[in-house]
């Protein structure tokens, strides 16, 4: 236990910033969470003597025990858990299929609906969100708005007992489930208020230190709107546009015009009046470079240009 307490600590020692570290134990946390609902989901399978959804319950917990050991781009990758969702999702489909009304095991879709909030990010994965809950809408319906017609066909008929040790660890998952989702997401959220008070921090330091840097023509260029900005831009910066097309070639020339000034930490209401434009024609702006540059909600895009370009 403690090589593998070793290996996890160095795993999130590798984060790139305080936020990706609590992330990361947050993760952890949770997915041990889940690893301990599927080993409950085992134990009731063997006092079910349902051996074949026994052994679909244990792989899936050594899977998820497994994923402590990925790197945390994969383990964020929306994708990855996306399939991994949806995958847990269908299962218990299958399981309220084979075990019929009685058994309640539809109420396992509440439980993945409240670790989606957690896994996923409500503004970027969106669609992902999205997409799952309606599949497990679908997969309720199929059942319930049928009556349970595909059970005749798989039901493994479960005695009146067997049914309400169903019911009953049906219930407890339930409300551990909401207990802990509450618990996660109370955390989630006092993460991101330390990350943007720490933000606004370095936000001040770096505002007084770059605006005393660009004081000079540079920025007197950009905020008189003056047309030779780019150029004298690119003379100072040779490497910037070469080095950002490289990872966003669909970005535009408004864009790129924008990222120059994010570059120079300029304040929206300071890009807004350099390019003679709306603060809400900026931020959408904003919102669309950081999609393309695929960076996610919690990254400050001004200390992400320029720190890396």
């Amino acid at each position: 236990m403690n090589q593998i307490a070793s290996i996890l600590a160095k795993k999130r020692d590798l984060a790139k910033n305080e936020m990706e570290y609590e992330k990361s134990i947050l993760f952890d946390v949770y997915t041990l969470t889940l690893v301990l609902l599927l080993a409950c989901n085992i134990v009731l399978n063997i006092v079910l003597e349902q051996y074949d959804s026994l052994l679909i319950f244990a792989m899936a917990a050594l899977f998820m025990l497994g994923t402590l050991f990925f790197p945390d781009r994969i383990r964020f990758n929306s994708n990855l858990l996306f399939l991994l969702f949806f995958s847990l999702g269908f299962f218990i489909f299958y399981f309220d299929t084979i075990s019929g009304e009685g058994c309640m095991n539809y109420l396992s879709y509440v439980s993945l609906t409240i670790a989606l909030s957690f896994f996923f990010d409500h503004i970027r994965d969106r669609w992902f969100i999205f997409f799952l809950v309606v599949s497990y809408l679908i997969w309720f319906l199929i059942n319930a708005g049928t009556n349970y017609y595909l059970s005749q066909f798989f039901s493994v008929n479960l005695t009146l007992k067997q049914q309400w040790y169903v019911r009953i660890y049906k219930i407890f998952e339930i409300s551990f489930c909401t207990f802990i989702g509450m618990y996660f997401i109370y955390r989630k959220e006092r993460i991101l208020v330390k990350y943007y008070v720490e933000k606004e921090r370095l936000n001040n330091i770096i505002q007084k230190t770059d605006k005393i840097n660009f004081s000079g023509e540079l920025y007197d260029l950009a905020m008189s709107k003056n047309s030779l900005f780019i150029t004298y831009f690119k003379s100072q910066f040779p490497d910037f546009f070469d080095k950002i097309l490289a990872i966003s070639p669909n970005l535009i020339s408004t864009e790129l015009e924008v990222c120059a000034l994010l570059k120079l930490n300029l304040s929206t209401k300071e890009i807004a009046t350099a390019t003679n434009s709306t603060i809400r024609a900026i931020e959408n702006k904003k919102y669309r470079i950081r999609r393309k540059l695929n960076l996610p909600s919690e990254t400050d895009i001004n200390l992400y240009i320029i720190n890396n370009f």
